[in-house]
């Protein structure tokens, strides 16, 4: 040990980390580029129960500001950009509301949720988000009955059409 001291072999082992691996320091995330940084920041304590504890939240509030009568539309923007208006009423068309229900079109500028509910307001509803893949939920009472995804805006709309009374008719008596 004296002669690696003296020949300073001591200080070049500078760079070895000499503690066990668990006691080591680890970057809290890989340094990568600034959406990556973004993405991780966002999605670093994400908790996939309270989002959609949240999501029911949100809908129950907005279904309980919503004062159209059955057979309409309201509408909600959430100011960040507007939906492309022919996109819209080919959503709109796609889907007749059926006997009782009303609709609500919440506008994020890129993409557009469509929540169709029935009386009474908000124990069912279908939450139908058209993005590049678009997706339907099923409530029902609170809880998340269904969950489907589609290829693109026109498939959801041709099976979302068919499908739609199914979810506001009158549940079967066995």
């Amino acid at each position: 040990m004296a002669d690696e001291k003296a020949s300073g072999f001591e200080e070049t082992k500078w760079w070895i980390d000499r503690g066990p691996v668990k006691e080591r320091e680890k970057p809290a995330e890989p340094a990568k580029g600034i959406i990556e940084k973004w993405a991780y920041e966002l999605l670093k304590n994400y908790n996939q129960d309270q989002a959609a504890k949240n999501l029911v939240d949100i809908n129950s509030k907005l279904l309980a500001g919503l004062s159209v009568s059955p057979g309409d539309w309201g509408y909600y923007s959430l100011e960040v950009g507007k939906y492309p208006q022919e996109k819209l009423a080919k959503i709109k068309s796609g889907l007749p509301l059926p006997r009782g229900a009303r609709g609500l079109i919440v506008d994020a500028g890129y993409s557009v949720r469509v929540i169709i509910a029935d009386d009474p307001l908000g124990d069912r509803y279908v939450d139908i988000n058209f993005t590049d893949a678009p997706s339907l939920d099923y409530w029902v009472r609170g809880q998340l009955v269904e969950e489907r995804v589609y290829g693109n805006v026109g498939e959801a709309l041709k099976r979302i059409r068919a499908e739609l009374p199914r979810f506001f008719s009158p549940p079967q008596k066995s």
